[in-house]
């Protein structure tokens, strides 16, 4: 009976085998037989498809999809718990105002940018994001000025 053993040929060109068809139905079951890969008959040197010979058996299964994105609710709009780098940047940033807390500025620049970016896809904490980013650019501002103005006294002095 033709196609007892066979060769299985990858695109790539790698062979495998002589197997039975038994082991290549049970590779076709874990996900190893790729869609092009064509089988040989081991004794009359016959290539078919594999898709083909497998039509009817088990097929791997599908890849897991992404679950769809739920609708924000309005609690998700007040605390942004959906997109944390934002809801982190919006605290850093009200907090990096208080004057003793320095660099505090840039975690609260750069989690909101970060922020920005999620809140594109999980709809939520845009505003925390952006109100993270003026705050922590304005932290950043005034230790800039706040350096160059000690440098300055220092040389002046």
């Amino acid at each position: 009976m033709p196609f007892d053993l066979v060769i299985m040929r990858t695109s790539d060109g790698q062979e495998y085998g002589p197997v039975s068809m038994e082991a290549v139905r049970q590779w076709q079951a874990e996900g190893r037989v790729p869609m092009n890969a064509v089988l040989i008959d081991a004794e009359t040197r016959e290539e078919r498809p594999a898709v083909s010979l497998l039509m009817g058996l088990a097929m791997p299964p599908p890849p897991m999809a992404m679950p769809a994105p739920t609708t924000p609710s309005a609690t998700d709009h007040l605390i942004p718990t959906k997109n944390p780098r934002a809801l982190i940047a919006y605290y850093l940033g009200v907090f990096g105002l208080i004057p003793c807390i320095v660099f505090i500025g840039i975690g609260a620049f750069i989690l909101g940018i970060m922020g920005l970016n999620d809140a594109k896809t999980r709809g939520v904490g845009r505003t925390h994001a952006i109100v993270g980013i003026v705050l922590g650019g304005l932290e950043i501002l005034g230790m800039v000025v706040g350096i160059l103005y000690l440098i300055s006294v220092a040389n002046s002095g």
